[in-house]
């Protein structure tokens, strides 16, 4: 009985860092792809290959960066409900549960796995929205077949 009164604690902060964790990531995903477009309509140039690897290596990059923020974001969450013991813990755990790695033997307190389990689900769509921006992104940049 009282574990389902504590996981309610869980949805408690998990639903809302999803919200905010999302919210980033879009914002973050729609300002990198208006950074790219204006800089692609300023280029006198067709693309080539290199420009493609350059926009790709700054796309790859700006979202790693938002995955390893909102990574943080999470461990300090952790550490501040007390689920687990310091920083360095609190970001393996995080890491392992956005990437649904799972290999560390880090584990939650008995009060907050199902936070856990909520930041893996937050994973999957943020990882699944840098996938998809990636692949329109390769598609939209893509170098300008010049016919011979």
């Amino acid at each position: 009985m009282l574990i389902h009164l504590l996981w309610g604690v869980d949805w408690g902060y998990g639903v809302p860092m999803i919200v905010a964790s999302i919210a980033f990531h879009v914002s973050g995903l729609v300002g990198l792809e208006w950074l790219l477009t204006t800089l692609d309509r300023k280029r006198q140039k067709p693309r080539n290959i290199r420009y493609f690897l350059l926009l790709m290596l700054i796309s790859s990059n700006v979202a790693l960066i938002m995955h390893v923020f909102e990574a943080s974001v999470w461990a300090f969450v952790y550490l501040q409900v007390g689920a687990l013991p310091d920083y360095q813990t609190a970001m393996l755990y995080s890491l392992n549960a956005l990437t649904s790695y799972g290999h560390e033997a880090v584990l939650l307190t008995d009060d907050w796995r199902l936070l856990g389990a909520i930041e893996s689900m937050n994973g999957v769509m943020i990882f699944g929205l840098t996938t998809a921006y990636l692949f329109n992104a390769m598609r939209e940049f893509r170098p300008v077949r010049q016919r011979l």
